[in-house]
């Protein structure tokens, strides 16, 4: 089977990472070739690799010869020019985050089909959420455009019509369910191989910090860019509030941060008493992301809301054997329990505080939940893992291809006798088909 895989492949992308080390094992029985929007640099592809500058009619006409395409899809300014090609071609769609709103807005305004789109939001959403989509500044700040992106996800847009769609987690499958022709898959997301940072560390001192900590240091890390939604400041303020945490824990927030958000986050621990156990590290390289791992007795992963369809740096925090906190909620969830410290969200702060202190505590529990974090990560994600998955639902779209041309026919039919706006009558064309041709 001839297949066209397309994705970004800058070297900066985690999903490319991942997405690449399935491709050995897809390209055994796939006939396969990487489709990329063009970049400057691109990262090793072991197939042949199609850069295109704009998703246009030629490249379509291309993708159009394989007997099936692969659309890669995160909330990302790389993924605004593959897009576009969803729309127009359907294949089967591959999504890594929940929430596609920043990138649904963005192709729309690159493609002039911003107004449309906020006539479609309008209708399912409201004209106050139009409006907050039209100018995000209206959010009212950086923590409630977050949340307004997890209540208006546009995730519908970039599946519906497709042969098929793969997510990351149970919690993502049952979101989208239904929103696609075709079946909906859970994929074991692999862990990434490369850096959550780049070549160079962001600060100069970043490098000095391990020679710095104490030896006796118990060091709390949370890893990714320090958004608002990472809940940086309630694990502040979780220490804070605990004498024997304030005494042992030193916390490092490590990942790219806004000038902003480092300013409010040491401001914060400033007004707690923390200024002298607390870092925000900026970009770290690879080595020094590893070091820091290494050294980590306790990791936290508190998203809140969840944008992402699985957490691609848990999983390279449960790789390195270090024990995590996180809320029990979306993907979270479907940790095992004896991997991760499930915190309840509605009582944030208390329970956050109670399994730090769990941790905190026990030397011993910290070990074992390490061991079994790395034991979970090693049995059970891994590039041909997730390519045997891949290749089942690329077999499933592939069957539903006629289902795509029935729809494209009966749509295509209702518009030139302009029945289309039409209700009932869609209703009714529908509820047939579906009876005939078994589309439920």
């Amino acid at each position: 089977m001839k297949v066209a895989m397309v994705m970004p492949m800058s070297p900066e992308s985690a999903i490319a990472d991942v997405m690449t080390q399935a491709v050995p094992d897809l390209s055994a029985v796939w006939d396969l070739e990487v489709w990329c929007p063009s970049e400057p640099n691109y990262r090793p592809c072991p197939v042949p690799l199609r850069p295109y500058a704009e998703a246009d009619a030629d490249v379509l006409n291309a993708l159009a010869a394989f007997d099936l395409v692969v659309y890669v899809l995160g909330d990302s300014p790389w993924h605004s020019r593959i897009l576009p090609l969803v729309h127009v071609l359907p294949g089967l769609v591959v999504l890594h985050d929940a929430s596609l709103t920043n990138l649904v807005r963005l192709a729309a305004i690159e493609t002039n089909t911003f107004e449309a789109l906020l006539l479609r939001v309008t209708s399912s959403s409201g004209a106050h959420r139009a409006e907050i989509l039209r100018d995000p500044e209206r959010a009212g700040g950086a923590d409630s455009w977050l949340r307004f992106c997890a209540e208006v996800p546009l995730d519908n847009i970039a599946v519906e019509g497709s042969l098929g769609a793969v997510v990351h987690s149970r919690w993502h499958a049952q979101r989208v369910d239904g929103l696609t022709l075709g079946d909906v898959t859970v994929a074991p997301l692999p862990v990434p191989s490369t850096r959550l940072g780049f070549d160079e560390n962001e600060r100069a001192s970043s490098s000095l910090l391990l020679e710095a900590l104490p030896d006796d240091a118990i060091l709390l890390v949370t890893v990714g860019a320090a958004n608002a939604n990472r809940r940086i400041d309630l694990l502040l303020q979780a220490v804070a509030d605990d004498d024997v945490l304030a005494d042992r824990i030193h916390l490092w927030a490590v990942g790219p941060a806004t000038t902003e958000a480092r300013y409010d986050l040491l401001r914060l621990a400033r007004t707690l008493g923390l200024q002298d156990r607390f870092e925000v590290t900026g970009r770290v390289t690879d080595a020094l992301l590893h070091q820091i791992l290494a050294r980590a007795d306790i990791a936290a992963a508190l998203r809140d809301p969840v944008l992402e369809g699985q957490s691609a740096s848990v999983l390279t925090q449960l790789l390195s054997g270090t024990p995590v906190v996180v809320f029990d909620h979306a993907h979270y969830s479907e940790l095992p329990d004896d991997v991760a410290v499930k915190v309840d969200p509605k009582d944030a702060l208390a329970g956050v505080r109670s399994a730090l202190r769990l941790l905190v505590d026990s030397e011993g529990e910290r070990t074992r939940r390490g061991r079994h974090a790395r034991e979970y990560v090693l049995g059970s994600r891994s590039g041909a893992a997730y390519a045997a998955a891949l290749l089942d639902a690329g077999e499933r779209a592939l069957a539903t291809k006629p289902l795509a041309y029935l729809s494209a026919d009966l749509g295509a039919r209702l518009r030139r006798l302009d029945l289309h706006q039409e209700s009932a009558v869609v209703n009714a064309v529908t509820d047939l088909a579906f009876d005939l041709f078994d589309l439920a």
